[in-house]
């Protein structure tokens, strides 16, 4: 017979078994794409599947990726299972709007949903009734730092140390600190909140939308434009925020003061001792849990500071040799970031997110690219004059043909990397580039805020041996975004021994009410929490980790963020209702990740 929509099989990993599901067909693909506008997941009911004729399937095959040890799975039963109930084959009227009031899918149910304003209070007194339950860890001090352990020179600051051939932070008091944290504690994304809701324009038809006269009308208002998808270009567009509105909704008229006391409540009760990146200031300054602060050392959307011949998702990257540019960080860090330059609860500063590095020739090809004006590439032809000294000895070495060296100047053509001397010089001056970046960002923050550290740059995965060797120079700790099942062999180059934080981290659910959304996938979320332990548990043990830090506290806004992720990977739903699978591998990693950590008592399991 024909299969339609996937393909699942009952697998046993370990002790208890579990469902893979194996999307059959173009999943991407549906019939309302023109009106599904910036969307990176989709309703499961308006995706089109596949159809794969099963007398034709002779065999299926399973590996584990990359196993360091054998591995056995007991396998079967296997059954195939079509789309219920598809929506792709209804009329746009009967799908339309997707999203309720409270910025829920409309066509599904499950547990844990909103079905009216009565319900916020139902699920505010489950939860009254589960963190009462729950204390804070007995281990930690008042800064979350392991108050059984042993006990160092307290300095009144965070500091990174390495004991006993593994890293760790120090908190204040001198008491050793792992950082269990989570991103966007708060409901707007980047310092100064200029990120909140979900955009309206050509996208009205999604959502049933109060209306803007009314109380909840307060949560409209205009982002600016993008930095990828959708909205590039589109200034000041509109939008709603679902979020805020229902926290209207369930605390009342003082919903501000209310959820950012309550969020600290929830990180105390499940084990979270770090207020990680891009979070409210209103939270995390009211000195209950230890944070971090973020500097963006050039204008996000913005072409100030910028090296014009770059790229990357969060726009391009900063040019250290522009005179304006490292007294944007200062004067970011005296305005914006002010009240933590000399607080204790501050573990540090990181400066910008997720760059794009490229290999080890990429900076002086973007600046090659780069127009005349460009303070980067003047220095880089300043640079070769001295090294070759006519045009005509640059000439024999990069086989290129320049009038003059206002000529080179003025061309964006790349020279043959393939060439010795190109790659050569092209190299030395991405690393010269990377020492004036990374340089300069310390020695701004060093300057603003001596007793704090410099957490990096937040890499995306990992970037290429020379950006690590120059970042390590001077950084105090070096931050990493790394989306993977576990980080057991996340190392930093040969010969760098640094202390590595991960900045980001997550798993999506795929039996989420919209289409799985995530960087990493799991089945459900009993799942996500084995696979959030399994994950914890393999940076425990890694002796350069000193941290990880969950994306995010909140789910995405269903129908999009400014570039239309909308991944369900919060530790609370937009309504602000708990995941509780999750939460409870939170807990369980935080009452005993000191234990594992130092080794005690043969640890060697989160469970």
């Amino acid at each position: 017979q024909k299969i339609r929509g996937t393909f699942e099989a009952l697998i046993s990993p370990g002790a208890e078994p579990a469902w893979l599901v194996v999307p059959l067909g173009d999943h991407q693909t549906n019939l309302f794409a023109d009106r599904l506008r910036s969307l990176v997941g989709l309703p499961n009911d308006l995706v089109r599947r596949g159809v794969v004729k099963g007398s034709a399937l002779r065999s299926f095959t399973l590996t584990a990726a990359a196993p360091l040890p054998d591995h056995e799975f007991a396998f079967g039963p296997v059954v195939a299972r079509g789309a219920p109930a598809p929506l792709r084959d209804q009329p746009g009227a009967k799908v339309f709007p997707l999203f309720d009031e409270f910025g829920q899918f409309i066509h599904r149910d499950w547990p844990a949903k909103i079905r009216s304003e009565a319900d916020f209070l139902a699920r505010q007194k489950e939860e009254d009734a589960d963190l009462a339950a729950h204390a804070r860890p007995a281990d930690w001090d008042q800064y979350g730092g392991w108050a059984y352990g042993p006990k160092l020179p307290a300095t009144g600051y965070f500091r990174a140390e390495l004991r006993d051939k593994r890293w760790w932070l120090v908190d204040p008091e001198g008491r050793l600190f792992w950082s269990h944290g989570v991103v966007r504690v708060g409901t707007r994304i980047r310092v100064g909140g200029i990120y909140h809701g979900t955009p309206l324009p050509d996208r009205e038809h999604l959502f049933r939308l109060p209306p803007k006269d009314s109380p909840l009308g307060a949560f409209y208002g205009t982002e600016p434009q993008s930095t990828r998808g959708y909205y590039v270009g589109r200034e000041n567009h509109a939008v709603y925020d679902h979020l805020e509105a229902n926290l209207a909704r369930k605390y009342g008229a003082s919903w501000q003061a209310t959820y950012a006391t309550r969020a600290q409540r929830r990180l105390a009760s499940w084990g979270l001792n770090t207020i990680a990146n891009s979070s409210d200031p209103a939270i995390y300054l009211k000195r209950q849990t230890p944070y971090t602060a973020i500097v963006y050392s050039a204008p996000l959307g913005r072409s100030e500071f910028r090296l014009a011949g770059s790229g990357g998702n969060w726009g391009k990257l900063p040019d250290p040799f522009d005179p304006g540019w490292r007294n944007l960080i200062e004067q970011t860090l005296q305005t914006d970031l002010k009240t933590s330059l000399n607080d204790p609860w501050c573990l540090g500063f990181f400066v910008d997110n997720e760059l794009h590095w490229g290999d080890s020739i990429h900076l002086g090809e973007a600046t090659l690219r780069s127009p005349p004006g460009q303070p980067a590439k003047q220095t880089f032809i300043q640079e070769l004059q001295g090294k070759y000294k006519t045009i005509q000895a640059l000439h024999a070495a990069w086989a290129t043909h320049h009038e003059s060296w206002d000529a080179l100047l003025a061309s964006v053509q790349l020279p043959d990397a393939k060439r010795p001397a190109v790659r050569t010089d092209l190299e030395t001056f991405s690393e010269q580039y990377l020492t004036a970046y990374f340089r300069g960002c310390r020695d701004a923050i060093k300057a603003a805020s001596p007793n704090h550290m410099y957490l990096g740059c937040r890499f995306a995965g990992s970037g290429n041996d020379l950006v690590l060797r120059i970042a390590a120079r001077f950084c105090d700790v070096i931050s990493i975004n790394r989306y993977a099942t576990d980080v057991a062999s996340l190392v930093l180059p040969r010969g760098l021994d640094r202390p590595i934080l991960i900045g980001e981290f997550h798993f999506a659910a795929m039996d989420s009410p919209l289409h799985p959304a995530g960087l990493v996938l799991v089945a459900n979320h009993a799942d996500r929490s084995r696979a959030y332990r399994t994950y914890v548990q393999s940076a425990l043990l890694n002796p350069a980790i000193v941290g990880t830090h969950w994306f995010q506290f909140y789910d995405q806004p269903s129908g999009g963020r400014f570039d239309g992720e909308n991944y369900q990977t919060g530790l609370l739903d937009i309504a602000d209702t708990p995941y509780q699978e999750t939460i409870e591998a939170c807990r369980r990693t935080g009452n005993s990740m000191y234990q594992m950590r130092s080794h005690e008592k043969g640890s060697s399991s989160l469970e």
